[in-house]
């Protein structure tokens, strides 16, 4: 039995989990590679986009656990991991690395740094003198989803005295009072912030959240932003459009409708009021340590029968089903995997 890694991990999984299960690292994250490693696997550690489904959980017989390093799971099928008995881990730890590289991105469009680089270095010193940025006072930000991420965005907002609005429809009142966050329509959103930035689950309720209806309705000269996932816009294409037309004064993405992009020579890629990353921004020194330690953890209390602090599905753990086969009884070789 192993613990099947569907990419390469952080030596602290290796030295933290494989002392109980030795972990074998797909050499690639394809269908069949990862069905013929499943077999044998008492669980399976998940980074990147392979679908990890109904099929692959069913031929991991003695399967225990599922585990994402980070907070996203969309291609997890939950419900298939619940009916089953397997416990579904992350590690939602993710707010101030998205919520400090959301703001850098902030600054870098409303302050054109790029431009003013490429001003500088190619001897355009008197564009200064015409040419002008923005300031983030008094300015309305709006988030799209307000949980743990949205939340830390929000306060980083107010740092720069900002007025923050959010649109979270499953968010009780209360919290966003906390939050001293103003909960508003999503076409409320659009059509009064200056920034917009999206922070939501992708679900398939929440697919194409962002389209070519409501990106309309925008405020005139809005920056938009998103660092959640690229499922929730409709497509590159109404991004490039509002762009041409000036309904957006920029555009920053961290994440896309496929990644790597395949379609590199789209002209939003081009467009020098774009700014692009891959996907990278949030994985910090600080968030990698924190959600590996988060996982280990949590993994090594699956393996001893004990509830993790992070689950997905925690309902499992009531259910008949609970697969309970090939755990390591009574703790014995298993470290507490740190604390969070």
């Amino acid at each position: 039995m192993h613990i099947l890694a569907t990419v390469p991990i952080d030596k602290m999984a290796h030295d933290r989990l494989g002392k109980v299960f030795p972990i074998v690292t797909a050499e690639k994250d394809d269908r069949e590679t990862l069905l013929k490693l499943s077999e044998d696997a008492v669980g399976i550690i998940s980074r990147g986009v392979a679908r990890i489904d109904a099929e692959i959980m069913d031929t991991g017989r003695r399967m225990l656990f599922v585990t994402r390093t980070g907070a996203g799971f969309e291609n997890i099928d939950i419900e298939a991991a619940t009916e089953r008995g397997i416990p579904v881990v992350h590690a939602p730890l993710l707010g101030d690395s998205v919520a400090e590289a959301t703001f850098a991105m902030i600054l870098s469009l409303t302050k054109r740094l790029p431009y003013w680089h490429e001003s500088l270095v190619t001897g355009n010193w008197n564009r200064r003198i015409l040419e002008r940025t923005y300031e983030l006072r008094d300015k309305t930000l709006g988030i799209v989803g307000l949980g743990r991420i949205g939340a830390e965005v929000a306060g980083r907002g107010h740092g720069f005295k900002m007025r923050v609005v959010a649109y979270d429809p499953y968010l009780p009142k209360s919290r966003a009072n906390e939050l001293n966050v103003s909960l508003v329509s999503l076409d409320s959103l659009l059509a009064e912030s200056d920034i917009i930035t999206v922070h939501a689950a992708s679900t398939p309720e929440n697919d194409a959240l962002i389209n070519s209806g409501n990106i309309r309705r925008m405020k005139k000269g809005a920056y938009f932003l998103n660092f959640a996932r690229g499922a929730l816009v409709e497509s590159l294409d109404i991004l490039h459009e509002a762009l041409v037309d000036g309904r957006l004064a920029g555009v920053g993405l961290d994440v896309f409708p496929v990644e790597p992009p395949t379609n590199l020579d789209h002209p939003l890629f081009s467009h020098p009021n774009f700014a692009g990353s891959p996907h990278v921004l949030a994985t910090t020194v600080e968030t990698e340590e924190r959600c590996y330690r988060s996982m280990c953890r949590d993994v090594l209390a699956v393996l001893r029968g004990e509830r993790p602090e992070w689950c997905v599905n925690p309902e499992v753990f009531d259910s008949p089903n609970l697969r309970t086969e090939g755990r390591i009884g009574g703790g014995q070789g298993l470290e507490a995997g740190g604390t969070e």
